[in-house]
């Protein structure tokens, strides 16, 4: 008896992380995409990850000063988590798809697209990562993705 209760225990507590994890992943895509009111899923992955990590990371060792290679700069705060954002990424299709789901964004050919009409402000991030989220619109899908591959 003590065994299943604890096995319930355990279940109920991974489903609150998970709702936790999501909740988090959809507050920064939402930001991300009232920001720039569409993204490519490939970058919504690779930075909505980087910056819930900087997050509780609490600053970054760029400032908005740094004005080259600012997306390489931006995912190299990744090196050496490659399976964590792997342990991540169904958190944040969830997230996605709760997104959809509830009228917010839509996917339209590996595109997000903010189609909500509500008048939110979008909350700003430090202006190193303004700077590298603006900088990666010029970047291909392949490219940014070539870049991901290559630094984490």
């Amino acid at each position: 008896m003590k065994k299943k209760m604890n096995n319930e225990i355990d279940r109920l507590l991974d489903l609150q992380i998970e709702a936790t994890q999501i909740s988090i992943y959809c507050d920064i895509i939402k930001n991300l995409l009232l920001k720039s009111r569409s993204m490519s899923i490939i970058k919504v992955l690779s930075i909505s990850f980087i910056i819930k990590k900087r997050q509780y990371l609490k600053g970054s060792i760029y400032r908005g000063n740094n004005r080259t290679d600012l997306v390489l700069k931006l995912l190299s705060q990744a090196i050496g988590l490659f399976d964590d954002m792997c342990e991540q990424m169904p958190y944040i299709f969830q997230a996605v798809d709760l997104l959809v789901k509830n009228g917010i964004c839509e996917v339209h050919e590996g595109e997000i697209i903010y189609i909500a009409t509500s008048h939110q402000k979008a909350v700003d991030y430090d202006m190193f990562t303004e700077a590298a989220i603006q900088e990666s619109k010029s970047y291909t899908d392949r490219q940014f993705l070539r870049e991901v591959i290559s630094i984490v």
